[in-house]
Formats: C-alpha cells, sequence, structure tokens
C-alpha cells in the first residue's frame, strides 16, 4: 500500500538530519560513540519507504502570477546572475526531496511511470492525452491569434468545446518544431512529468471558422477583431503537406488557472504546499541528464507552468507543468541558426576565453556536426554529445547544483526505456519520411546509453536491491542486486574485473563478524549471502557493498534492514550512498 506523508515532513527531516535524503524526518543520528565505524552515521527510521507525499493541502487563495520578463531575465541570467552566483559560495547540498531510497516520491511535481514499472507501448503512445486529437466534427472555432512565441499559430475551441494552442512549423522548417513537440512530450510524460496533451493535427481551409468574437493582438498588444484575412494571412506564412492540407500542433489548454511558471530558486511563499527549494529539488535538478538526453536546450522559467487547479473533493493546490518541448532533438540548430546548440551558451565566457587566445584556430567540438538531411531533423547526434559538458541556451539555475546523485537517479529512468518504446514516442511527432523516425530512435539509444555510462561512472551504481527468503537451515539472509553498469552492458567485459565485498554492522556501527565476496552473474548481477540480523534495535542492520573494478575501489553503498513490526520479516529500510 502506497505510503502519504505531509509534506512539512521533508523539510523538518532535511532540517533535523542536516542530509539532503529528505523525506519525513527519517533519518536520525548515532550519538558519538568515541570511535570511528565502517559505516556512516546516517540511520533511517523502521518505516517503509515514502512513495507518495501529500502536497495538495488546500490553497484557497490563488497565488500571484510569476511574470517572465523575457528579455531582463536573459540579460540578468547571463551578467547580475553569474556574478552573484558565483560570488554566493553555495555548499553542495543532495536533493531535499527524495525518499529513503534516493527515489522521488509522487507529488504535484513528478509521477513515478517508467522507473518502477514497464509501460506498455500504448500507455507511451497515448501519453497524458485523454483525445488522440481535437474533435472536428463541427470544426475548429478560432477564436484569437496565438499569445507569445514567434511562430504562426492561433486558439481555437473544437467540437468538444475543449481549447487548443494551435502553432504551425516555420515554413523553412517544415515538420520540425511539432513533430519533435510532440515526440519529447510523450518522452518526458513517461519519465514522470507533467506536460500538456499534445498531438500532430491535418486539416484544411475550410475545416476553420471564425468565432463572432474572435480577436488578434499586435506585437504592442493592441487588440482588435479579427478577420478571414488575418486567418489567411496566418495560414500563408505555414506548411502545407502536399496534398494541401495543412499541418500543425495542437496543444491543450490545462485545466486551471495559470500562475507563471516556476521560479529557478526558492519557493512560492503564496503556496504552503511548495516548501522545497527549487533548486533542491531531485526532479528539476535531475532534467539536467534527461534534457541532454534529448537536447532540450530551451530551459528557462517561461517553459514551466503551474496551475491553481481544483481538486476532486474542491480543495485546491498548484500543479507544476513542463511546456513547450520544440527546441528539442537539435532544431535550435536549424530554426534559430545555432551551430552550438547543447555545446555553447547564448553568450558563453567559457568559449570565448578559449578562443581568443587561438586566434580563431581551436577547433569547437561541435565544428563537425552536420545536419542528416531528412525532413524534420535538426543538428542532433550522439558522436558529438558529451553528457558532462551538455549546456542549455542560457544558465539554468537548477542545474548548478545538479550531483552525481541527481544525475544517476535521471539516468536510471531512461535507461528504462527500449528501443521499441523510444519508437513509440517518437512516432507519435508524425514525421513524415519514416527514415527520420529511425534516424531519431538509434540517436536516442546511443545518447541515452552514452548518458548512463557518464552517470552510472560516478557512483557506485548497485541497485535493484532485493531481500530473498532465508536460506534453509538457518543459513542466513540473502541480499540480491543489480549493478547496473554490467546489467545494461555499458561497459563490456566489466563484469570480469568486477569484485563484490559485503560485511554487516549493527545500529551502533559495531561489525557483526559477517564478510562474503561475489562477483556479477548471469541474472542479478550477484547475491551476497549468509548474513544474519542484529539482535537489537529492532534487528537494524546496516550490509556495507564495497565495489573493486579493475583495481579501483567505488564508494561504498549501504543497505539498512530492519524487523517490519507488523509482519515480523526483515525488510530494506533505506539506502546510503556514499
Amino acid at each position: 500500500m502506497t505510503r502519504i506523508v505531509p509534506l512539512n515532513h521533508l523539510r523538518s527531516g532535511h532540517l533535523m538530519s542536516g542530509y539532503s535524503i529528505g523525506i519525513l524526518a527519517l533519518l536520525v543520528f548515532v550519538g558519538a560513540c568515541g570511535h570511528s565505524t565502517a559505516v556512516g552515521k546516517l540511520r533511517f527510521k523502521n518505516r517503509a519507504p515514502v512513495w507518495k507525499v501529500n502536497d495538495r493541502k488546500d490553497v484557497a487563495k490563488k497565488p500571484a502570477d510569476h511574470r517572465f520578463p523575457e528579455k531582463l531575465y536573459f540579460f540578468d541570467v547571463v551578467f547580475f546572475d553569474r556574478i552573484d552566483n558565483y560570488m554566493a559560495f553555495d555548499a553542495p547540498r543532495r536533493a531535499m526531496n527524495t525518499n529513503s531510497l534516493g527515489e522521488v516520491p509522487d507529488s504535484t511535481w513528478f509521477t513515478n511511470r517508467i522507473g518502477v514499472r514497464d509501460l506498455t507501448l500504448d500507455e507511451i503512445r497515448i501519453g497524458p492525452n485523454e483525445h488522440e486529437v481535437p474533435d472536428f466534427t463541427d470544426k475548429l472555432t478560432i477564436t484569437s491569434s496565438k499569445v507569445g512565441g514567434g511562430s504562426a499559430g492561433f486558439i481555437a475551441r473544437d467540437g468538444r468545446g475543449d481549447k487548443y494552442v494551435i502553432k504551425f512549423d516555420e515554413p523553412h522548417a517544415p515538420v520540425t518544431e511539432s513533430a519533435t513537440d510532440v515526440a519529447v512530450q510523450r518522452l518526458l510524460w513517461a519519465c514522470g512529468y507533467n506536460v500538456p496533451e499534445n498531438s500532430i493535427i491535418y486539416f484544411k481551409r475550410d475545416h476553420l471558422v471564425l468565432a463572432e468574437d474572435a480577436t488578434v493582438k499586435d506585437v504592442f498588444g493592441n487588440e482588435r477583431k479579427m478577420t478571414e484575412a488575418d486567418l489567411d494571412k496566418q495560414l500563408g506564412r505555414s506548411y502545407r503537406h502536399p496534398d494541401g492540407r495543412y499541418r500543425a500542433l495542437a496543444s491543450k489548454y490545462l485545466s486551471g488557472i495559470p500562475i507563471g511558471g516556476f521560479p529557478q530558486e526558492g519557493v512560492r511563499k503564496d503556496d504552503p504546499n511548495d516548501i522545497i527549494p527549487h533548486q533542491h529539488r531531485r526532479d528539476v535538478r535531475g532534467l539536467f541528464i534527461i534534457f541532454g538526453w534529448v537536447q532540450q536546450t530551451d530551459a528557462k522559467e517561461d517553459n514551466t507552468l503551474d496551475m491553481w487547479v481544483e481538486g476532486e473533493d474542491g480543495r485546491h493546490y498548484v500543479k507544476h507543468y513542463l511546456v513547450d518541448f520544440g527546441k528539442s532533438f537539435g532544431t535550435s540548430a536549424l530554426i534559430v541558426k545555432r551551430p552550438g546548440d547543447g555545446h555553447v551558451e547564448n553568450v558563453d565566457f567559457e568559449y570565448i576565453f578559449l578562443s581568443l587566445p587561438a586566434f580563431g584556430l581551436w577547433k569547437r567540438p561541435y565544428e563537425d556536426t552536420f545536419l542528416p538531411g531528412l525532413q524534420g531533423l535538426g543538428m542532433f547526434d550522439a558522436t558529438h554529445f558529451y553528457p558532462a559538458s551538455w549546456k542549455s541556451h542560457a544558465p539554468y539555475r537548477p542545474f548548478d547544483f545538479v550531483d552525481r546523485y541527481d544525475m544517476y537517479w535521471a539516468a536510471k529512468i531512461i535507461m528504462r526505456f527500449t528501443a521499441a518504446q523510444i519508437r513509440a514516442a517518437v512516432e507519435q511527432g508524425k514525421f513524415e519520411d519514416p527514415r527520420a523516425v529511425d534516424y531519431l530512435v538509434e540517436t536516442l539509444v546511443a545518447r541515452q546509453r552514452k548518458s548512463a555510462r557518464f552517470a552510472f561512472g560516478r557512483v557506485n551504481p548497485l541497485d535493484r536491491f532485493e531481500l530473498l527468503s532465508p536460506l534453509e537451515g538457518g543459513g542466513g539472509h540473502r541480499l540480491c542486486f543489480d549493478d547496473l553498469l554490467s546489467s545494461y552492458r555499458l561497459e563490456p567485459g566489466i563484469g570480469a574485473v568486477t569484485e563484490y565485498r559485503a560485511q554487516s554492522f549493527d545500529f551502533a556501527g559495531k561489525s557483526l563478524g559477517w564478510r562474503a565476496k561475489a562477483a556479477p552473474g548471469e541474472q542479478k548481477s550477484a547475491c551476497v549471502s549468509g548474513f544474519q540480523p542484529s539482535s537489537s534495535n529492532g534487528s537494524y542492520t546496516i550490509i556495507r557493498l564495497d565495489t573493486s573494478r579493475a583495481a579501483r575501489e567505488l564508494e561504498p553503498v549501504e543497505v539498512h534492514l530492519a524487523t517490519d513490526p507488523d509482519t515480523g520479516s526483515l525488510r530494506i529500510i533505506g539506502i546510503n550512498r556514499r
């Protein structure tokens, strides 16, 4: 049964322990023992790991709109904020919204999907969409021109009364942004994020009708009645399929009232549920790996959106979304003419300082990147992808705090996608050249493995721990686990040079005398057998796992066990990655 806890326990747990594993006061410290032990001081309360937090407490009054002054924003993040951030000397700290296993519980920000269960191909094809496409039965009724963004588009109402933003591709890059947006939307939804309902539509001119009160706004915000000529002008800027139909992205309006994107740092002070600083959320920081995978380089507050929504019980709360994914898959290199997309920021002082002394002779790492030459594809490959140095268009503050544990968490999620599941997501973009789908799937698989190889190489990647039934005849317990670097075959031959060593300790950190060794196996990477639980503190037992890889010692992983007071069985209550 899923355990739901009050979100304010997150903060108290963090402050009490000073360790950012952060859920529900799970952590307590062993008092000063007067001697050092082979295990860390972190201890967990004897509770099941939390997989859902209650951050839907009633917010009766709508929180204030969070404005996004785009011009000032880019000036700030490039100049003033950089100086402030460098002078802040922020101490590294682990994410604060994780459970005792280092995972992110379900919340209004994130819902565990492919990271914890196998999604069917149909689930990925459908994603968050209630309907496959808008209802054209009574035509699309145009109510206004599109607000924001530089591409052609308008606001429309379908036959069901649902409201959509209709956006078109640039004429010089047909299919590109619309296909990319939908494909990435499906992938991000499967990862666990809240995203809008997006789909690709085709229609003819006679499928559109103007509402009597339809309006259009000019660049200065002046509003006037929309005419058929205005509509035709918009369509004239749009790509048409060879059969005469128009192609567009239809994005359904989100439920609730929009209150702007979520700030990069801090919290919304008028939202009592928002108590974890956004730069210390693992589901936000981990986007560094996920965005790098799909090359979503347009990471900024304007591409997030908070909605003040009403729940089924009449209570209100804020739900947090990611939006607008059309600048992924290297499309910025094609549409915005940014050949360094994913490698260099709009104003990148690192590249400036590297270039100046070389008098232009320095070869930038992206210079050999090429456009695949297929309709709908941007400058997107795996050869020139370097996960450690991937960059967004502009600095995104949460990425300044990303650590190896955040990256490990995100890499585990993207590695759960099979090639077939990636294809199911990409196909929803309705690329008109099937070779584009093949290219994207192949590239995403290669970038997926490159991301995981990088992230798994920065921690001891032992995971998927399973406590098996005790051995017959009192032979002790068994703990099995996967070594993800080996399980995913990211490093061929790594198993032959890998050894695992296990030791057991009690609550006080005193050795229980049991030791074991293991090597990678065929199914689970390895099992260690024969340990007996401690006889004190509810059988609180710590299994320390050390990994040697080609004579290199990795940081230990500690698995904390205790007896479930309800069932009397030994269970895993926490994992400490050191």
